[in-house]
């Protein structure tokens, strides 16, 4: 995981990213895993959302493994401006 709030003794919010620039068969395996963490999560963490900020043109070419990989999700943010603000009102909202 790339951020944990607040901390890792109590996940609010667990955010997982993932930029790729170009394509790769790892991307597959990728997808698997952020599935895998996503059921994990669930499990131990019932109340923490798990975010995902996915951005790239790599993962526009593989989108059969991106619609996976966001299916685990609770969301799911890119870099640009609009969803950096609305990932903002997310942190207030879930924080508060």
């Amino acid at each position: 995981m790339d951020f944990i709030i607040p901390d890792s003794k109590n996940p609010v919010i667990i955010i997982e990213c993932s930029f790729l620039a170009t394509t790769s068969s790892g991307q597959g395996d990728k997808a698997k895993t952020e599935i895998m963490i996503g059921d994990l999560i669930k499990k131990h963490h019932p109340t923490a959302a798990f975010i995902g900020f996915v951005d790239g043109i790599g993962w526009f070419v593989r989108e059969g493994d991106l619609r996976r990989m966001v299916g685990a999700y609770h969301d799911v943010f890119t870099f640009h401006p609009d969803e950096l603000a609305r990932f903002d009102a997310f942190i207030a909202a879930t924080m508060t």
